[in-house]
């Protein structure tokens, strides 16, 4: 008896473990939505363009695809998107960063770009600057995010309309 006690109670726990570091979603939270749009916004500020605006529905496909991300482990993007909506992503360890250096990630590719005709806009070849040009392109509108996570990884998915990144346009 004592020992189908014990044995439950090391599966409960167990159990109970492996649940709380299961999957973590935030998109609907005012501090969360509040911390991405700002973030966008300090980018787009500098540039004097419009600001974004929150789309749930936006958020609600940015949920859906870090769900994929965090149950795969693994970053990729959606290409069955392409043409509908822009997409960031942003992968780390668990409860290691904060909204705003996620984001921040992205913002800082503005080191790496050179304005022109995209996609050629970085300093150098292979420059990473395309989340950058997402965040400011001159024809985006709204934005809306969710952050997923399996307890080892949290996975940032942010959906932009109307999409940046367009072959032979400026982005501003």
């Amino acid at each position: 008896m004592y020992r189908n006690s014990l044995f439950v109670m090391i599966l409960a726990t167990f159990v109970l473990r492996c649940y709380s570091q299961s999957e973590k979603i935030i998109y609907k939270d005012p501090a969360f939505i509040s911390a991405m749009v700002q973030q966008h916004n300090t980018y787009r500020s500098a540039l004097q363009l419009p600001p974004l605006v929150w789309s749930p529905a936006l958020a609600k496909d940015a949920l859906a695809w870090g769900q994929h991300l965090a149950a795969i482990d693994k970053g990729q993007h959606d290409a069955s998107i392409r043409g509908k909506e822009g997409e960031n992503l942003w992968w780390g360890t668990a409860d290691a960063f904060s909204y705003a250096d996620m984001v921040d990630m992205w913002g800082n590719e503005k080191n790496s770009f050179r304005y022109g005709v995209f996609p050629d806009v970085g300093t150098s070849r292979g420059a990473m600057v395309g989340h950058y040009t997402q965040m400011v392109w001159k024809n985006t509108t709204s934005v809306g995010c969710a952050l997923v996570g399996n307890g080892t990884n949290d996975y940032l998915v942010c959906r932009y309309a109307v999409p940046g990144n367009v072959v032979g346009e400026k982005p501003y």
